[in-house]
């Protein structure tokens, strides 16, 4: 047993350090309004007790316009992941950076709008 040991020890040291850094991308369009690394498009969420007490809803400062997402990351480094085993789980953080899809005002074709016809009224007359 012990000759496996240091094995065992390095492959734990190993595995706890490999799966500690986690990345969950969702994407629509790679099209993205946010500055990379901009502070106002990131935030880190807490949950406690297993995913109980969820985190609050994260309201995006998109523009107003468009109004909508192209992208969530949802990261979890070691430091996370480290304080998620001491805590077994009852303190789990998350870093979530969002990106904010660009506005793109409708596009109309000059002249081929709706076609304007005059007014034609019918009018009737009876005379003697």
């Amino acid at each position: 047993m012990s000759r496996y040991l240091p094995a065992i020890v390095v492959l734990g040291i190993v595995s706890v350090g490999l799966s500690g850094c986690m990345t969950t991308r969702v994407a629509t369009i790679y099209d993205c309004d946010t500055v990379v690394n901009d502070p106002n498009s990131t935030k880190v969420v807490t949950s406690y007790f297993w995913g109980l007490r969820q985190p609050a809803d994260i309201k995006p400062p998109c523009d107003s316009r468009s109004n909508h997402l192209n992208s969530v990351t949802v990261n979890t480094n070691f430091g996370y992941f480290l304080l998620s085993l001491v805590t077994v789980g009852v303190v789990t953080k998350q870093r979530v950076t969002w990106c904010c899809a660009p506005y793109t005002p409708a596009v109309d074709t000059i002249g081929l709008g709706p076609a304007t016809r005059p007014e034609s009224k019918l009018s009737l007359s009876a005379r003697p």
